[in-house]
């Protein structure tokens, strides 16, 4: 295993602060469409895709450092959807649970171009029935944001004793989307909705799919960048902040706390990168992608709440840059799991 960055990630990770920091507004703010442009001008909608399907190949080694810089500018994503709808629309079809219908056009090759994107929603409200015809949907959930060119939604639903992951286009009968609400989220509502594509269960006999092990690496590098770039604000504040006569940094409770944590952003991402390696490697990567999530789930609402903080009353307006990061952690934290639910199972996967 590697400890350090390749020259590939290196180059990618320069590329996306260059990239980003060019588009950022007054505050570090980050328009949707211009962050997502800025992806497929690069390129990395392609990065997981295997050569056959018009991709890079790079895989999941290079996926976590872009999820890690979009976490760090806390910005909008639809990458992170993007590649887990092709890996829903891949399984699918192995599985023979892809209805091959408007799924079928969202084909690999679009999603690399950037052509096409979903969004993901979040809850346990969708429950998935059988029908004559495959499988309806029915509940409500929520979705945090919905990204340009979205052609799909990616919704979790119950079935049976598990959960799956079910693709549908914006546009199916049945599926209203009301919002954003003063929170800042849309409403999903579905009834009686047929998926375009659905995946397997997430769980089979208590081991993570492959595909869920990868949106758990997905996830955890982006927790990983939001605790990095929450980290990094809160060390400029500590630095610059001057009170009573002196730096607020030389404050034990500043300063201690941040130099904890820069140990354990370290340690993340040593894991993260390992599960990613992994998952490249055709190992299994279900027990450190687990580990990783909980790992950074926990990290980022530690880190984003410190460093709100030591930036005072700065730190509570909604304009503020640590805002948009201690506000994105408590909504991304527990998107595949509570972090002590993932502990839980992590446990059980060592001990197996």
């Amino acid at each position: 295993m590697r400890l350090e960055r390749d020259d590939m990630q290196r180059d990618l990770t320069r590329a996306m602060r260059a990239t980003l920091d060019e588009v950022a507004g007054p505050g570090e703010r980050l328009d949707p469409v211009e962050v997502h442009a800025c992806l497929v001008e690069l390129g990395v909608f392609a990065l997981e895709l295997p050569d056959a399907d018009g991709g890079l190949a790079f895989g999941m080694d290079c996926a976590v450092v872009v999820c890690e810089e979009l976490g760090r500018w806390a910005a909008p994503d639809s990458y992170r959807a993007g590649a887990l709808l092709t890996d829903l629309v891949r399984s699918a079809e192995e599985a023979g649970t892809g209805f091959r219908s408007r799924a079928s056009a969202a084909s690999p090759a679009l999603i690399g171009a950037g052509k096409v994107t979903a969004s993901l929603a979040i809850g346990s409200g969708v429950a998935a029935t059988p029908a004559c015809d495959g499988r309806r949907l029915s509940g409500d959930c929520v979705l945090p944001d919905v990204p340009p060119q979205a052609a799909f939604h990616v919704v979790p639903a119950r079935y049976g004793d598990g959960t799956v992951l079910a693709a549908m286009a914006v546009d199916a009968p049945g599926l209203t989307v009301d919002g954003p609400r003063a929170d800042g989220v849309w409403r999903l509502s579905l009834e009686d909705v047929a998926p375009d594509a659905l995946s397997p269960p997430l769980h089979h006999d208590g081991i993570p799919s492959p595909l869920l092990a990868r949106a758990r690496i997905r996830q955890a590098a982006y927790l990983l960048g939001l605790a990095s770039g929450a980290h990094r604000l809160a060390v400029g504040r500590a630095a610059s902040r001057r009170q009573f006569g002196r730096g607020i940094g030389e404050n034990q409770a500043v300063a201690f706390p941040l130099a904890e944590q820069y140990a354990h952003l370290e340690a993340v991402r040593l894991l993260v990168h390992e599960a990613g390696w992994d998952a490249d490697g055709g190992r299994s990567a279900a027990v450190r992608a687990t580990q990783s999530l909980a790992y950074a789930a926990e990290l980022a609402l530690q880190v984003t709440a410190h460093a709100v903080h030591v930036h005072g009353a700065a730190g509570i307006t909604t304009d503020s840059p640590v805002q948009r990061h201690y506000r994105a952690a408590r909504i991304e934290a527990t998107r595949w799991g509570a972090p002590v639910s993932l502990w839980r199972e992590a446990g059980a996967l060592r001990l197996r």
